[in-house]
């Protein structure tokens, strides 16, 4: 082989390590931000037009309210029959498609945990601890 093909070979090697990492990297991001549940309500991507038009006349909050099948005292029980303690604070909200209300406890324990309820059925999705995904809201 001669030094030209050489040099051509080794960054084509290169180029394929590259997109082979970046591939991975994006993958792994993906399912770091991707929840591990699926709602029974899914929240659609709306319009520019019509995302506007919610903002101006009712906002998000009432949008997504208007799709839920519970209200927040039903959430709020449902996540305290799956985590005895104090529900803290509680809101409806958009979680990356999946329409949930998210409620933190603070269980007997005195930890604070994220317990995610299904808007539409009542059914608790998930539970964490409320920090370990605070930081990842920053990204």
């Amino acid at each position: 082989m001669n030094v030209p093909q050489t040099i051509v070979t080794t960054l084509g090697v290169v180029a394929l390590g590259f997109g082979v990492l970046g591939a991975g990297y994006a993958a792994n991001q993906a399912a770091t931000h991707n929840p591990a549940y699926t709602s029974s309500i899914q929240v659609r991507d709306q319009d520019p037009e019509e995302r506007e038009e919610h903002h101006e006349e009712r906002g998000e909050a009432a949008h997504l309210a208007s799709q839920a099948k519970i209200d927040l005292t039903m959430a709020i029980s449902a996540a305290l029959a799956q985590v005895p303690g104090t529900a803290l604070n509680a809101a409806l909200d958009d979680e990356n498609g999946n329409l949930a209300y998210k409620v933190e406890v603070k269980t007997i324990t005195n930890e604070i945990k994220d317990v995610k309820v299904d808007a539409g059925n009542g059914n608790v999705l998930h539970v964490d601890a409320a920090d370990e995904h605070e930081g990842d809201e920053d990204k």
